[in-house]
């Protein structure tokens, strides 16, 4: 007998599996049945290379896999192992470090001073607070302290750990599988208004695979799973449909609306596209 098919919901750092919380609660409710693991890839070895290998042990064939941010090229050397019956990509490096995480590993890199910089963990506390994560997402007040406390987790509980993160970070600097060559099937879920992560970055990987792999979540900022869990999980429904040939997933409740966004652009797509929407806590402007 074939063995249940499972989701696991990859999160990066700064993020812990608490990101998915709100997701895993939507996928509970309209698929009790199905087993969904949310995981820390920076939990898992020294480095993105050891976590692929030690999720590889533990994943099944047939599947379904999302990852996002910096959790992306775990979920391709997982991929190049193993054969999924799906893997969903979404905002975060795809064939390149952004620019912001690219200086963090530069000075990380330093003789001495970089690691004492995590060991003092002073450049982690932005990601920590709610200033920090404000501008990943389109409505503000979608990341007071408590909701950034919950899903950043203890990224620095102790020295020992602050060094092991940074570890875990500099290996990033190794090239990880290109998602344009993994397996079949990779879709692509991009929040278009990310400008750590462009969509112009999923448009390449597109065009090599011959289109039709990207799902573009209008106006979505870095972490619009945070902030639109319903959409990720709907979009999760749909990767296991495919991968279990059970034809379309019939929704049994209605998506919350999305909160408005701008029209995808040209500036847009190459991550040069408007400021954070500021919204109110009643959705109002």
């Amino acid at each position: 007998m074939a063995s249940r098919l499972r989701v696991w919901l990859l999160a990066g750092p700064p993020f812990s599996a608490a990101q998915y919380r709100a997701t895993q609660a939507r996928l509970h409710a309209l698929r009790p049945e199905l087993e969904v693991e949310a995981v820390a890839v920076s939990t898992l070895g020294s480095g993105w290379e050891e976590a692929a290998a030690s999720l590889a042990a533990r994943v099944a064939e047939g599947d379904v896999v999302y990852a996002h941010g910096l959790a992306v090229p775990v979920a391709c050397g997982l991929a190049a192992r193993t054969r999924l019956g799906g893997l969903l990509l979404g905002n975060g490096p795809l064939r390149r470090l952004d620019a912001l995480t690219d200086t963090a590993l530069r000075v990380a890199a330093l003789p001495g001073a970089g690691a004492l910089l995590f060991r003092e963990s002073v450049w982690l506390w932005w990601l920590r607070s709610s200033v920090g994560l404000r501008r990943a997402v389109n409505n503000p007040y979608a990341m007071d302290r408590d909701t950034v406390a919950t899903i950043c987790g203890d990224l620095v509980a102790s020295p020992a750990a602050s060094v092991a993160l940074r570890n875990w970070l500099l290996s990033l600097r190794q090239p990880w599988p290109d998602p344009a060559s993994l397996p079949r099937p990779v879709a692509l879920l991009w929040g278009d208004n990310d400008r750590l992560h462009p969509l112009s970055e999923a448009d390449e990987i597109d065009a090599v695979r011959g289109g039709g792999c990207i799902t573009v979540q209008a106006g979505g900022r870095f972490a619009w799973p945070e902030e639109m869990p319903w959409a990720l999980a709907d979009a999760v429904l749909s990767a296991v449909a495919k991968a279990s040939e059970a034809g379309p997933v019939s929704v049994v409740e209605p998506s919350p609306k999305p909160l408005p966004a701008a029209v995808t652009t040209g500036k847009s797509r190459s991550g040069r596209g408007g400021a954070p929407r500021k919204t109110s806590p009643d959705g109002k402007r």
